[in-house]
């Protein structure tokens, strides 16, 4: 993960202290942030299924990846809480790359503009 831009992993994990109300270190790395995360996944499963499944939806994660994650976590006895975790991340990523490529694609004259 270390190809993406250092400030899209900030922005992401100032997204997850406020979402998953963690502290969460300046300057984390992707590691760091999934370690942190896979943390409070377990918290929230464990106490509030209900909330989970919710900020799946609200986070836009594919329930079809998730489902598979679980499925191989149970088949394998393993934590499914680090590879959800990449899976919150890495699509809380893409969606900051889409904003900035379409801030990026902004024509610069107005009159060119509709």
């Amino acid at each position: 993960m270390s190809s993406l831009p250092a400030q899209h992993l900030q922005e992401t994990a100032a997204w997850t202290q406020q979402t998953f109300e963690v502290s969460v270190p300046v300057n984390i790395s992707f590691e760091q942030l999934q370690d942190l995360l896979a943390t409070r996944l377990k918290q929230l499963i464990s106490k509030d299924f209900g909330q989970f499944i919710y900020l799946l939806y609200r986070i836009d994660v594919s329930e079809k990846k998730v489902k598979a994650i679980l499925d191989d976590a149970a088949a394998d006895g393993t934590d499914p809480y680090r590879p959800i975790a990449a899976l919150i991340i890495e699509r809380q990523l893409q969606k900051i790359a889409t904003r900035a490529s379409f801030k990026k694609n902004n024509l610069p004259d107005d009159e060119e503009k509709w």
